[in-house]
C-alpha cells in the first residue's frame, strides 16, 4: 500500500511540475523571444530572476517525484 501512496505522490509532484513549467515558464519564454534591443524592459533582470526561480522549484520537484517513483517502483512486493 506505501507504494501506491509513493506513486500517487510521484505523479502529483509530476502534474505540479508541469503546472509550473505550463503557467510560469513558458509565458515568460514566449515573452523574452520577442525582445530585442530596442525593445528590452527595464525590468528584465526581475523578470530573468522570476524564470529561474522557478525554473529550480520546477528542477526540485521533478526530481523529488522520480526519486518517489523509483522508490516505489523498487520496493518489495507482499506475496
Amino acid at each position: 500500500m506505501l507504494a501506491f501512496y509513493l506513486t500517487l505522490c510521484g505523479l502529483a509532484l509530476s502534474i505540479v511540475a508541469l503546472a509550473i513549467t505550463l503557467i510560469v515558464n513558458v509565458p515568460i519564454d514566449n515573452q523574452i523571444k520577442q525582445w530585442t534591443i530596442q525593445t528590452l524592459p527595464s525590468d528584465w533582470q526581475t523578470i530573468r530572476d522570476r524564470w529561474e526561480f522557478y525554473h529550480i522549484l520546477r528542477t526540485f520537484i521533478s526530481l523529488i517525484g522520480l526519486a518517489l517513483i523509483v522508490g516505489a517502483a523498487l520496493m518489495p512486493r507482499k506475496t
